[in-house]
Parts: C-alpha cells; sequence; structure tokens
C-alpha cells in the first residue's frame, strides 16, 4: 500500500472509533428513559465504551482499507 492509502485507512479507523465510541450515548439515554439510573461508571459504562471503541475501529479500519485499495488501485504489490 502506497502512503496515501495507509493515511486513509488509518483516518478511516479512527473516526469510526470515534463514532462508535458516540453509540454510548444514546444507550446510555435509552438505559435512562426506561427508569434505571446511570451512575459514576463503575457499573460497566467504561468497557461498554472502549468495546464499542475498539470493534467500531478495526471494521472502520478495514472497510476503508478495502475502499481505499479499490479507489487507488495504482499501487505496486
Amino acid at each position: 500500500m502506497t502512503d496515501k492509502q495507509v493515511f486513509a485507512a488509518i483516518v478511516g479507523g479512527i473516526l469510526s472509533a470515534l463514532v462508535g465510541g458516540l453509540l454510548i450515548i444514546p444507550i446510555q439515554l435509552i438505559y435512562e428513559a426506561t427508569g434505571r439510573r446511570v451512575d459514576g461508571g463503575d457499573d460497566g459504562w467504561g468497557f461498554l465504551w472502549i468495546i464499542l471503541m475498539l470493534l467500531s475501529g478495526i471494521v472502520g479500519f478495514i472497510l476503508s482499507a478495502k475502499w481505499v485499495r479499490k479507489r487507488y488501485a495504482d499501487f505496486q504489490a
């Protein structure tokens, strides 16, 4: 992969990890709307946030790498 391809794949992975981390907000809002309480974070919300960020970052990196290899197919393998 060229430098342009690697950079685009890394940026895609980082952006999707941030979006995955933001998914915790609607999950917590739904949780509170059902009458439960989200407290200081000692009940697993931080762990869920980390897992969402890791999984969405990995998926975003893979998808953006596939897209970049199609878009910029002029590399020497």
